[in-house]
């Protein structure tokens, strides 16, 4: 199962059909259009700059939306919310919700990797499993600014507005629910696919720059339905909400840039707005 490390650096697998395509669409339908486009929230220094298409996409553009406000989400009060949500109460940890040889593996990595076992113990599941993705990236150097902060600090140097597709509350909710499944199958998979994470980096990053929405779908939606609570919760769900949002756009000059796996699959964004009648037109550099 990949879908934790995905929502670190959630990229697509290129194909030469799509070579010169990048993540980024122009959706339209009557007099109403913007940008649509996929994401990848860790990056390395050397995958900027990003592919023409997304500059052209937020030069056009006087509007962005991203999952959720960044500026709230990265605020204090925000990322006070983030931690005190996914963090144990003083007597509990990680270790009393995963069986003994779950956690025995999960203290075998720590230890292989040199990691404060202590610390990522002191979270709860889900979060955990996304430290535990992040310290893989930060080891491997690849998690530096993403697509998302890349774009929202230069909002902020120009003095565009944004905006988010959820609330705050909405986007801590996501995790929250995730935390609530099954803590095994959460860091089992978790650090099993640590293993396989340099090499899934370096495909997905160029699929990702090549906008090529059918190896995503290839690659990590069977392994995400597998898991079809933490697939409704982390995809589904929050596509069809969004979807609300997205058709009643009106300003022009709008960016919405959410994680690239959004866009993918029968409940992908790219689905659900050609079904309701959009046209849908893939950015080339």
């Amino acid at each position: 199962m990949r879908l934790l490390l995905s929502s670190c650096f959630i990229i697509l697998l290129t194909t030469s059909q799509a070579l010169f395509a990048a993540s980024v669409w122009q959706v339209s339908k009557d007099d109403q259009s913007f940008y649509l486009v996929g994401t990848v929230h860790l990056l390395s220094e050397s995958d900027f700059p990003l592919p023409a298409a997304f500059d052209t996409a937020f030069n056009a553009s006087n509007h962005l939306i991203f999952e959720t406000n960044l500026a709230d989400l990265t605020s204090p009060k925000g990322m006070n919310l983030l931690m005190s949500q996914n963090t144990y109460k003083p007597g509990q940890n990680l270790q009393q919700v995963l069986s003994k040889e779950v956690y025995q593996q999960l203290q075998s990595k720590a230890a292989e990797r040199q990691w404060p076992l202590t610390s990522i113990e002191q979270f709860k599941p889900a979060f955990a499993a996304i430290m535990l993705a992040t310290l893989e990236l930060q080891r491997l150097g690849a998690a530096s600014t993403g697509v998302d902060m890349h774009y929202l600090q230069l909002a902020q140097q120009q003095q565009k507005t944004y905006g988010g597709l959820e609330t705050l509350d909405e986007h801590l909710g996501v995790m929250t629910a995730l935390n609530k499944l099954d803590a095994d199958s959460i860091i089992s998979a978790t650090l099993k696919d640590l293993a396989q994470t340099e090499t899934m980096l370096a495909q997905m990053k160029a699929a990702w720059r090549s906008g090529d929405t059918d190896a995503l779908e290839t690659l990590f939606l069977a392994d995400m339905k597998a898991f079809p609570d933490m697939y409704n919760i982390m995809l589904v769900d929050r596509n069809h909400a969004w979807m609300k949002t997205l058709e009643q756009l009106t300003e022009p000059g709008t960016m919405v840039l959410v994680g690239a796996l959004h866009m993918v699959g029968d409940d992908g964004l790219l689905k659900l707005l050609t079904s309701r009648g959009y046209t849908i037109k893939q950015l080339v550099d």
